[in-house]
């Protein structure tokens, strides 16, 4: 029989670009999880193998985010257009985080993967990318993207940025236990404590200019403030290997 050929045009830009490559590999974790069926653990471990490793390696061993129809790297899709926040163009510090976060939860599984050992290195180098990259050392904070040559091509700051990449950090910190993931952690969240949190009315900001003379003062939206950021932030801690749900400020 034979198959139906990929959509192309606008439908495929549209399949292609909207979704970030990391989201559809976390509904296959948590189904992996509430059933314990390995299809959906090898269908999470092939999309990351295949986005993290092969993707990657088209676009200097990170994670862009637009391709063409036959998956080859589109560095032109949105070039230049910075006001376009949801297709950006550049590299996505928050993504490659976000990667790094679930290839240490695939990690955990280790004994039910065929072949594990690439997950911990790689974890690493994603990590270490927007930290190297993408930390501001003057100002603080994680900026939003940087281009291919290194340079910063958006140096704004976005809260959901922040939250998944002090996830990310600490993932590794307790899995290894060593101070440099700590530290990256620590920093991050004091940066997002005293700029993002609104500790008059509570919740975050949205987002900051580079040196924050001007608040975004319009909050996270109340859904997307409690559950598609923050909330994986706990449940990545909660659920790590020995990590019960208590804070650490009580453990």
């Amino acid at each position: 029989m034979p198959t139906k050929p990929p959509p192309t045009g606008r439908s495929w830009r549209r399949i292609v670009d909207r979704t970030p490559t990391c989201t559809p590999a976390k509904p296959l974790l948590a189904a992996f999880d509430a059933t314990g069926q390995s299809r959906y653990l090898d269908r999470a471990e092939q999309l990351a193998r295949n986005i993290t490793l092969r993707q990657a390696g088209l676009a200097d061993g990170l994670i862009w985010e637009h391709y063409h129809a036959d998956w080859s790297v589109d560095l032109d899709y949105n070039k230049g257009d910075k006001t376009n926040i949801f297709r950006p163009w550049g590299y996505q510090p928050g993504h490659l985080a976000e990667w790094a976060k679930l290839l240490l939860i695939l990690d955990r599984h280790a004994q039910r993967l065929t072949d594990p050992d690439w997950l911990a290195p790689r974890t690493a180098q994603l990590f270490d990318a927007p930290m190297t990259r993408a930390w501001d050392n003057e100002h603080g904070g994680i900026v939003y993207g940087f281009a291919p040559d290194g340079g910063i091509c958006d140096d704004d700051k976005y809260f959901w940025v922040e939250s998944e990449v002090f996830a990310a950090a600490e993932l590794p910190a307790r899995r290894t236990g060593a101070d440099e993931y700590w530290q990256w952690y620590q920093r991050i969240w004091d940066y997002s404590w005293a700029h993002f949190v609104d500790h008059q009315h509570g919740a975050w900001y949205r987002m900051l200019t580079r040196d924050k003379p001007e608040i975004q003062r319009r909050k996270i939206p109340r859904w997307k403030n409690r559950l598609p950021h923050h909330g994986r932030v706990l449940r990545s801690a909660q659920c790590d290997t020995g990590l019960s749900a208590t804070p650490a400020s009580q453990s």
